[in-house]
Order: structure tokens, then sequence, then C-alpha cells
């Protein structure tokens, strides 16, 4: 940029970049690493009534229902060797007595005869829940939230298997952990997305 003018996008003086730095830290940027994102429904009525039901209330029937819609859905994409669950803490899986993400593994497990990984990724510390938070403070809030045990997944095509990607922070929080460890492409497969998540 000339010097002089002003930030594309909200107008500040910037000295030599059409778009100033704090501009360009809050772009909608791809989750890193992510290769596909497969989701049958946006998470909106009715669809976010049922993922809840499912997640809060323990209606395993209504998971395995949506389960069966996604492994229909994932049917058309390209078959990873794996799925992997995206973990809980110890702390979230006593209280809410079962993983949502491991339910929906199972399920589209035996829908599809994708082999899963249960003990692969592991969530290393009990962050804050990431519900109301923006975009950066859910990046920031899980970052090196999850490691990966090495060897399993190297050179390996995994669909990382989670309920809704919102802002894609815990997706790429995960993903990030298992392509350190080797997997050579990694696809996220969940129940439903948030519309402004569409584009990714």
């Amino acid at each position: 940029m000339l010097p002089g003018q002003d930030c594309l996008l909200c107008g500040a003086p910037s000295a030599s970049e059409m778009v100033c730095a704090p501009c360009v830290a809050s772009l909608p940027a791809l989750a890193c690493g992510i290769h596909r994102v497969v989701a049958p429904f946006e998470y909106r009525f009715p669809v976010d009534r049922l993922v809840q039901r499912f997640k809060f209330a323990g209606d395993l029937a209504v998971g395995r229902w949506l389960a069966l819609q996604l492994a229909a859905r994932a049917r058309r994409e390209a078959r990873p060797q794996l799925l992997v669950p995206v973990p809980l803490t110890r702390k979230r899986l006593r209280a809410r007595g079962f993983n949502q993400t491991v339910e929906i593994a199972r399920a589209v497990s035996r829908q599809l005869r994708i082999p899963t990984a249960m003990r692969v990724l592991e969530r290393t510390r009990d962050a804050p829940a990431q519900a109301g938070l923006s975009r950066r403070a859910r990046r920031a809030n899980l970052r090196g939230a999850f490691r990966c045990r090495r060897g399993v997944l190297a050179g390996r095509h995994v669909a990382l298997i989670d309920d809704v990607f919102t802002t894609g922070a815990t997706a790429d929080a995960a993903v990030r952990a298992l392509r350190r460890a080797g997997a050579a492409r990694v696809d996220v497969w969940a129940i439903a997305r948030t519309p402004d998540a569409r584009g990714r």
C-alpha cells in the first residue's frame, strides 16, 4: 500500500500494508491442515434441538440416527482408513457419562466398515467451555489441548469425528496433533456445521 493510504477493511492509517495487522488477525482463516469438512446438516432449527437432545440429555437413539445421516452423506466421500473421535477430558466425560463423538464414530464405523481409533488422540487439559467465545478466543482456548500417539497414523488418511463444526477451533487443534503424529490427510466429519462455517 502506498504511504498515506488507509486499511482497505477498516480505514485506519496503515504505513505500508493494504490491510492493517489487526484486520489481518481477524480474517476467517481456514483451519490448519483440514483437507475437507463433511456434514449432512446445518446447525440450526430443528437440527440444533436434536443435537442438544443427544449431547446434553443423553438420548443415544437420537445420536445414532444423526450418525446414520452422517454415514449416508460420507459414503460419497474419499474413504479414510481410520475414524478418530474428538476426545473429552476425564472431568467432562464423568459429568456427561458418555462422549458423543465416540457414539457417532461407533455408528459410522459399523455402517461404513471403517475402523475407529479410540485412544490415539487425547485431550491434555480441560479448557473452559467454547460456547460464547469469539473465533480468536476459541483458538487460543484450545492451543495445545490435544496430543496424539505416534506410529499409528503415519501416512494414513483419517476422518476426525465431531458433533458440530462451528468455528473450526476444536478441529484445528485436534488436526494439528494428528498431522504432527504423521497423518497424511485429515478430513472432519461432523453431524452439522454452523451456517457461517459453510465456506470452509
